[in-house]
């Protein structure tokens, strides 16, 4: 209600007073406070809206076991999480995009379901510009999970050593000294001192090999040869072509593998320090590890062609492969835990300890049969497969859901399965589980370097984002959401109608609550970058329309093959024949226009509503949705519901790749640009007075009470002229800081 129309104000509620659906009346005679936006400037740059556009950019890390991850990002309010986005990322795709943060909101969470369970970072706004998804968890002082992280998953002992050849002399049998071999060489050496022999090139295969106090330690150069075979009690680096037959490292002896390893006939150690840290080892026949032998295989290949009986230390780290020909057999004090890839043409016999974690895959083509009481591991989305299950102990799950795909299941003494399992077997049966297992074979499991992972290989709508990670499988053109506003949040813009003049500034005249989820492709069509809508979906509430026009509300999309489609999931009060649908050919987008909003209240069209008290506490929800949007889309009034009458919002850096949506449609009345108040002026600058004061003010918070009948937006909320003039960061329409003057505003 402007200022013109304030002496008919009396006259409209006399006319209406026999309507019961009409019944707003003025409190008291409107006073108004000129000047108010006359004094004021707004700075170049500055829009108005309460909130930070903060650049985005998630990415997953190389080291991360899973291939395809799900983020979500939420914002944090109190202690409530609200949800902005959800979707992937993998090792080429990443988040890139500007996400909405109110200026009150000063902490986010960023989540990840990793191939070990889900992950949370808690963030600034701005750290969100360089968060790396990985893996490994590094808690800071105060608590909280960093967002950065591990940057390299070995220590420097792991890594190959290196030497200068030329700082030897040429090996000739003798011992305590270092020493090279260049060429091909049979010297035998009787070892009673330090020695060291460095094998250069060519290839050493002793004739005979004495070294009963594991003194001497041999350096296997990249394409050099060492041929050993028997007890050997030596430390041996390899870095290029180790062969050894029957061999046996005993306790004194040492073997780091780089390069590649065989070991014909069958192999035994009861030494505590082997490590195949990368490269291949592999054995012919069988594998024996002795009581106090310790086996990592950490980072490399390890093929058996016989059987593997161990009884010290077995542990297949991350980026490792274990393969064995024959039966595992895990005896005395035995451990064997699988980090990685581990496949068992044969059966599988615990007799002490096992666990299967860290995203793990263990495929046994046989039995998988536990005969210790120790409790087995298998967890943190892991996969165990077997042709079937006997066990004495207990089999547990932990933080992701892990899939055991079994036969024939056979529990003795108190063995069941507890926590995060989903049991992939038509024998469970409910009491062989607690009430966390779960039996649907239906886990989505991220495939990962040592995991094909489980149920990923689906991908319904052939748009690039496996089932599991894609938000929605059965939408090629949706592979993310976006919540601009926050999940099931609103936020709030609110219009002034006297456009091209400025009237009070009241901003009362169209109050629109409105929520949006965004569905976004996987970004083919962009570079990678998840940035192009394709469809919404919308909640609105219009709480107050206080002008005797009867302005109409335009969601406009972009739409080049001019099929966008509007549809109305709920509405009660208000008929989707109300919406026109116009085709704007010039600016290739599609405007729905809706209009007479002042019936889903009154059938009179030039009713006050709310805007002088609230006399309509029930305000319904208007719910639809738009498919076939080319990228982007926007919002603006028109006024008395008149096409060309164009009222927008100020340029939206969000719009900056869609210049159409930040200026006018093709049937703007431009002429208004040079009439009253307004100062348009250029793409960036229009819909703004000479104080670049615009007459739309949006995101807005939902509880954001609007000014009465002709008072400023300046006289109801006191700060509001702060913020304009030197912290654009305040939060001046919180109800705190003595930001709200009550007086003035709707209650």
């Amino acid at each position: 209600m402007k200022t013109k129309l304030i002496l008919l104000l009396s006259l409209f509620a006399f006319l209406q007073s026999c309507s019961p659906e009409f019944k707003n009346e003025p409190e008291a005679p409107t006073v108004y406070v000129p000047g108010d936006i006359t004094t004021l400037t707004v700075p170049n740059g500055h829009d108005l809206r309460p909130i930070t556009l903060q650049n985005t950019n998630v990415t997953l890390s190389e080291t991360s076991r899973a291939d395809m991850v799900k983020v979500r990002i939420f914002k944090i309010e109190n202690t409530t999480y609200n949800l902005l986005y959800e979707g992937f990322i993998d090792r080429e795709k990443s988040i890139s995009s500007i996400i909405k943060v109110p200026n009150h909101v000063k902490t986010l969470s960023v989540q990840a379901d990793l191939a070990a369970g889900t992950r949370e970072w808690i963030v600034s706004p701005a750290e969100l510009q360089g968060i790396k998804i990985e893996d490994e968890e590094r808690i800071s002082t105060d608590g909280k999970t960093s967002a950065t992280g591990k940057t390299s998953a070995k220590t420097a002992s792991d890594n190959p050593p290196s030497w200068n050849c030329s700082n030897f002399q040429e090996f000739s049998g003798k011992d305590n000294g270092d020493y090279k071999i260049t060429s091909a060489s049979t010297q035998g050496i009787n070892i009673s001192k330090k020695t060291t022999i460095y094998i250069c090139s060519g290839s050493w295969n002793p004739a005979f090999l004495n070294d009963s106090k594991g003194e001497l330690t041999i350096y296997v150069g990249s394409g050099a040869t060492l041929t050993l075979s028997g007890t050997l009690n030596s430390t041996i680096y390899n870095l290029g072509t180790f062969n050894g037959t029957n061999a046996n490292i005993a306790s004194k002896g040492k073997f780091d593998n780089w390069g590649t390893t065989n070991f014909t006939g069958n192999f035994t150690t009861d030494s505590n320090d082997i490590n195949i840290y990368s490269g291949v080892c592999n054995i012919s026949g069988s594998f024996n590890l002795n009581d106090n032998g310790h086996f990592d295989n950490d980072g490399g290949q390890v093929n058996l062609g016989g059987h593997f009986t161990n009884s010290g230390k077995f542990h297949n780290k991350e980026n490792s492969s274990f393969n064995v020909a024959g039966n595992l057999t895990i005896n005395g004090n035995g451990e064997f835990e699988n980090e990685c890839k581990t496949v068992v043409s044969g059966n599988f016999i615990n007799n002490k300890k096992a666990d299967f974690k860290n995203a793990s895959y263990t495929v046994i083509t046989g039995s998988f049969i536990s005969n210790s009481n120790i409790d087995i591991e298998v967890k943190e989305g892991s996969i165990l497969k077997c042709a079937s299950i006997m066990t004495n102990g207990k089999i547990k799950g932990d933080r992701a859901y892990s899939v055991i795909e079994t036969g024939a299941i056979t529990f003795n003494g108190s063995g069941r399965f507890q926590g995060r399992l989903d049991i992939c077997s038509s024998s469970y049966k409910e009491s062989m589980g607690d009430n966390s297992v779960i039996n649907t074979c239906s886990t989505f499991i991220s495939a990962n370097a040592c995991s094909p992972g489980f149920n990923n290989a689906v991908d319904n709508d052939k748009d690039g984002v496996i089932a599991g990670v894609d938000v929605d499988d059965n939408n090629s053109k949706v592979a993310s959401y976006n919540y601009p506003q926050g999940k099931e949040s609103f936020f709030t813009s609110v219009y002034e109608d006297l456009y091209p003049c400025m009237g009070d500034y009241d901003l009362n005249d169209l109050v629109h609550n409105y929520s949006y989820q965004e569905g976004v492709n996987n970004g083919a069509s962009n570079n990678g970058k998840n940035t192009s809508v394709t469809e919404i979906k919308f909640d609105y509430k219009f709480p107050a329309m206080g002008a005797s026009f009867n302005n109409s509300f335009v969601l406009r999309v972009m739409d080049g093959d001019n099929n966008a489609t509007l549809t109305l999931d709920n509405s009660t009060r208000y008929s989707i024949n109300q919406i026109q649908r116009l085709h704007d050919d010039v600016n290739k987008t599609t405007l729905f226009i809706f209009n007479n909003l002042k019936t889903i209240y009154t059938t009179n069209s030039q009713a006050i509503i709310n805007t002088v008290k609230i006399d309509y506490a029930d305000i319904p929800v208007i719910s639809g949705s738009v498919t076939n949007i080319d990228g982007a889309y926007d919002e603006f009034m028109l006024k008395s519901g008149e096409l060309g009458q164009e009222i927008h919002p100020v340029y939206n850096k969000f719009h900056s790749s869609y210049p159409a949506l930040n200026k006018p449609s093709k049937y703007n009345d431009t002429s208004n640009f040079s009439k009253c108040d307004d100062k348009s002026d250029g793409n960036q600058n229009l819909f703004v007075n000479v104080n670049r004061f615009p007459w739309v003010l949006n995101d807005l918070p939902i509880d954001f009470p609007w000014p009465k009948e002709g008072f400023s937006i300046l006289k109801a909320y006191p700060n509001f002229d702060k913020f304009v003039n030197s912290d654009a960061t305040l939060d001046w329409y919180t109800n705190i800081q003595g930001n709200r003057n009550s007086s003035f505003l709707i209650k």
